[in-house]
């Protein structure tokens, strides 16, 4: 009964970095500490990629969430070592920091020429990211869904 017991908890410790990888935490500390720390450069350089479009506010409060997650993780070197709530916590951390990244990407101003229709003429138009996907989705809609014109479904 006892060596059962003993398996299970052996297969449970195996398995724990595993679940720890598949809620975004890498089972090497190290290897997020190492991620981390990139973002905080880029975040500190503010002048490259996604960290560019973010604002003050934005970034100064990535950097106080980085900071309490580091903390937790300080003197750690493995997943198993934090407590279920320190992985949740860390988790969370890691979630909202990717979010906040790819809002700021969804954010920059892009811009692209456009030919003018029937005219040999170019025109500049300017717009987010998010602005830009959500239009070019909702081309690509309209034309899936036209099977018949829009005056003649009423026929």
């Amino acid at each position: 009964m006892r060596l059962n017991y003993q398996i299970i908890l052996l297969n449970l410790a195996l398995l724990l970095p595993l679940v720890a990888s598949a809620n975004g935490i890498p089972a090497d500390l190290n290897e997020l500490r190492n991620e981390q720390a990139r973002i905080r450069a880029g975040v500190e350089a503010h002048n490259s990629g996604a960290y560019k479009e973010l604002p003050a506010s934005a970034r100064s409060e990535l950097l106080q969430k980085q900071d309490a997650m580091l903390a937790v993780l300080e003197g750690k070197t493995a997943i198993h070592e934090l407590t279920l709530e320190q992985q949740s916590q860390v988790s969370a951390t890691l979630a909202w920091i990717d979010q906040r990244l790819k809002e700021a990407s969804d954010e920059r101003m892009v811009c692209e020429r456009r030919a003018i229709l029937g005219s040999n003429r170019k025109e500049r138009v300017c717009m987010t990211a998010a602005q830009m996907q959500a239009q070019r989705d909702a081309a690509r809609e309209q034309m899936d869904r036209r099977g018949v014109c829009d005056d003649c479904r009423g026929n």
